[in-house]
């Protein structure tokens, strides 16, 4: 009997630890797999509407093995500004149901095909038909785009460093 009580203090007293112990974690709760399958993946309709550029930034290439050089980063900076002030040129992005995006310039009229061309849609994301390889991103339901670059011309690294930020306008 002695033993049984003896047991039973020890148990209690580790309960009691356990539970101050576990009052400091933050509860994380689990995700049933429906649940996992039900994150959102945006539609080609997502996309559909007008755009208007709100920011931009250089970050190293996700597929670079080593830590970039300085010169890199100098060099990918000044593109990113470069291409920010071309893009800061246009109105907005539009992009149509039927396929089609048209970057417009202030004061063209609105179906006049300033810098446009055709888009496909693959694995949640939306492609515009440039050598560049333009890849757009929804992260959210009525979320912002997020303009990355897979492909470049003439093999520079620079096109890859580039992230543009889309908001929809209304």
């Amino acid at each position: 009997m002695k033993d049984r009580t003896g047991m039973l203090r020890i148990v209690a007293l580790l309960l009691a630890i356990g539970v101050a112990g576990v009052a400091d974690i933050q509860v994380v709760a689990s995700v049933s797999p429906a649940k996992a399958e039900a994150e959102y993946f945006p539609t080609q309709q997502d996309f559909v509407g007008k755009w208007k550029l709100t920011g931009a930034t250089s970050r190293p290439p996700r597929d670079m093995r080593t830590a970039p050089a300085a010169q890199q980063e100098a060099d990918a900076t000044l593109f990113q500004e470069t291409v920010t002030t071309f893009y800061s040129a246009f109105d907005y992005l539009e992009i149509t149901a039927d396929g089609r995006y048209n970057f417009h310039q202030p004061g063209d009229p609105s179906g006049s095909c300033v810098w446009c061309g055709t888009w496909s849609f693959d694995k949640s994301s939306l492609w515009l038909k440039l050598d560049t390889a333009p890849r757009l991103d929804i992260y959210a339901k009525n979320g912002d785009i997020q303009m990355t670059y897979t492909a470049e011309p003439d093999k520079k690294s620079k096109y890859t460093w580039l992230v543009f930020g889309w908001t929809k306008m209304e």
